[in-house]
């Protein structure tokens, strides 16, 4: 049975122009995708000394992890100029495997953080939250 490697599983920052054009942002490390589903209480008093509950909606985030590998100026630059602006857009994200597209939303930049520590190399670290649902989510 074959399996899947983390290392397959690219981010791609779209330009926001028209026809709009992906680029891989480098110097990638961890990439998640999370799915937290909020509980929608159905409890009665028939139900005691239990609470029950149903899925309701969904909130979807990808956290990443990034060794800036500059220059980068159409990946980690356009990411970092998108994260710093004071008037926050979503941006289009796409993630791919190989040619593939295998996820494609557009996100807000929630958080950006940059670390500067002494002996080790430049780190960024962020977190995306959908701004719409998905057009491609085919992850497995």
């Amino acid at each position: 049975m074959a399996k899947k490697l983390g290392n397959d599983y690219r981010l791609f920052i779209g330009d926001g122009g028209g026809p709009e054009t992906f680029t891989e942002i480098a110097g990638q490390q961890d990439l998640s995708v999370s799915r937290q589903s909020a509980q929608i209480d159905t409890s009665t008093k028939d139900n005691f000394p239990y609470a029950t509950s149903a899925p309701g909606l969904k909130t979807l985030s990808i956290p990443f992890n990034l060794i800036p590998n500059l220059p980068d100026a159409d990946g980690y630059g356009e990411l970092e100029t998108q994260a710093l602006s004071a008037t926050p857009a979503p941006v289009n994200f796409q993630i791919k495997t190989g040619s593939t597209i295998v996820f494609e939303c557009a996100m807000y930049i929630t958080d950006f953080n940059t670390s500067f520590a002494q002996n080790d190399a430049v780190k960024a670290t962020g977190t995306l939250v959908a701004a719409d649902a998905p057009t491609t989510d085919a992850l497995a």
